[in-house]
C-alpha cells in the first residue's frame, strides 16, 4: 500500500490542460515510458532514478529531468533511513495535449539528466525559482490560466536549454540488464494483450524459469505482479478523466476483469479505483477516515516547499553604499547613510545623505 499522507495533486486531465503536478510519498515499483516531460524533485528523503542509460541516487532538493519516451523508474532509495517519510514532487508537461503549431517538434529536444549543486547547478537554481513561482500561483484561491501557461512554457524552455549541457559527469552505468530492458519494452508494447511469462521468454529466447528469475532479480517484482502494476499505471489517465466505466477501463488495459483490476489497484494505491476517481473528480484529498477534505496545499506541504516558496531578493539597482532591490511584493532601499522619503509630483523620491561615521 502506498503512503497517501503527503498526497497532493493538481492535474490538467480534469480540463484537458497539459500540466500536472503531484506531491506524494509513493514508492514506485514500475518502469514508466510516457510522452510527457517529467521533472521529479526530492522534497524529503532519498530516491533512486533508474533509466536505460544510468542509475543515480537523488538526495533532498535534487532534481531529475526525464525526457519524453524515456524508460525510467524513480523509487525510494533502497536502504534509505526513514524511507516512509520520503516525499517527492513530480511535474509533467504533456505535449500531446498542445497544438503542434505551439510546440513544434518535441522529439530529440530534451535529454534525461540529473541536477544537483555539483552537476547542472545553474539549471537546478533556475528550475527551483520557476517551480516556486508556479507553487505560489497554486496557493492562491484563484489561478490565472495565462500565468499558469506562461510558467509551464518557461519550465519547458529551461529544460530544453538544459538538454544541451554536457553529460560527461553522469555515470553511464545502469543496473538494468539488457535482457531486462528488452522484457520491459515487450511488456510496454503488449500489456493490453493477454500475455504471459511464456511470451516474454519466447521474445528473449530464454527458458521460462530463467525469465522468471530475471524479473525477480533485475526488476524486483514477479512477472504477474509487475504486469498488473503496468496495467494499473497505464489506466490512470482514463480513470481520472471519468468518461468510461471502470469495467471498460479494466478490460482496455489488459486486466481479466474489473474485480482483478480493483484488487491490483488497491494493492498498489491502498484504495479502490472507484473511490480514487470520485475523490479526484471532486477535488478531494485522500482521507483514512473517509472525511471530505478539499485538495489543497496544507501546512505540512508548505513546510516542505518553504525553500521554493520564499521569494529571493531581486537586485534592481546597486551603487557604492546603495542597493535597491525587490523583496517579495515590496521595493526596498538599503543605504549606508541616512535617507528621506518624499512625494514629488506624484512620484516617491528617496534622498540619500552622506555616510555617517
Amino acid at each position: 500500500m502506498q503512503n497517501m499522507n503527503a498526497y497532493y495533486d493538481f492535474s490538467g486531465q480534469k480540463f484537458g490542460h497539459p500540466l500536472s503536478l503531484s506531491i506524494n510519498g509513493f514508492d514506485r515499483q514500475v518502469f514508466s515510458q510516457q510522452t510527457s516531460l517529467e521533472l521529479s524533485y526530492v522534497l524529503e528523503g532519498r530516491y533512486e532514478v533508474i533509466t536505460e542509460g544510468f542509475s543515480r541516487i537523488l538526495d533532498r532538493h535534487q532534481l531529475a529531468l526525464i525526457a519524453p519516451s524515456e524508460i525510467h523508474m524513480i523509487r525510494k532509495a533502497p536502504g534509505a533511513e526513514n524511507a516512509a517519510a520520503s516525499v517527492i514532487l513530480t511535474l509533467h508537461i504533456d505535449f500531446e495535449r498542445m497544438p503542434e503549431a505551439l510546440v513544434g517538434q518535441v522529439e530529440g529536444l530534451f535529454s534525461t539528466l540529473v541536477c544537483t549543486e555539483e552537476e547542472n547547478a545553474a539549471l537546478l537554481g533556475r528550475v527551483r525559482q520557476t517551480l516556486g513561482r508556479l507553487l505560489r500561483l497554486l496557493t492562491q484561491p484563484e489561478h490565472s490560466l495565462f500565468q499558469l501557461n506562461a510558467l509551464m512554457m518557461e519550465l519547458a524552455d529551461l529544460c530544453a536549454s538544459g538538454a544541451h549541457r554536457p553529460m560527461e559527469s553522469i555515470p553511464l552505468q545502469s543496473p538494468l540488464h539488457e535482457s531486462s530492458r528488452r522484457a520491459i519494452r515487450f511488456i510496454n508494447r503488449n500489456f493490453r494483450r493477454d500475455i504471459h511469462l511464456e511470451d516474454v521468454a519466447k521474445e528473449l529466447s530464454f527458458s521460462v524459469s530463467y525469465t522468471s528469475k530475471l524479473f525477480t532479480k533485475h526488476i524486483g517484482l514477479p512477472f504477474v505482479k509487475y504486469l498488473s502494476y503496468v496495467r494499473v499505471r497505464a489506466s490512470l489517465e482514463a480513470l481520472l478523466e471519468g468518461k468510461e466505466s471502470i469495467e471498460a477501463i479494466a478490460l482496455d488495459c489488459g486486466m481479466a476483469s474489473a474485480k482483478a483490476y480493483a484488487a491490483a489497484f488497491k494493492e498498489m494505491y491502498g484504495i479502490l479505483p472507484s473511490v480514487y476517481r470520485k475523490r479526484f473528480l471532486q477535488n478531494l484529498r485522500y482521507s483514512e477516515t473517509g472525511a471530505d477534505q478539499k485538495m489543497r496545499l496544507d501546512a505540512a506541504h508548505l513546510a516542505l516547499l518553504d525553500h521554493l516558496l520564499r521569494q529571493p531578493d531581486q537586485m534592481i539597482y546597486q551603487a557604492p553604499g546603495l542597493a535597491i532591490l525587490r523583496r517579495g511584493e515590496a521595493v526596498v532601499c538599503e543605504s549606508e547613510g541616512p535617507a528621506a522619503l518624499t512625494q514629488q509630483q506624484g512620484k516617491l523620491v528617496v534622498e540619500f545623505g552622506p555616510k555617517q561615521d
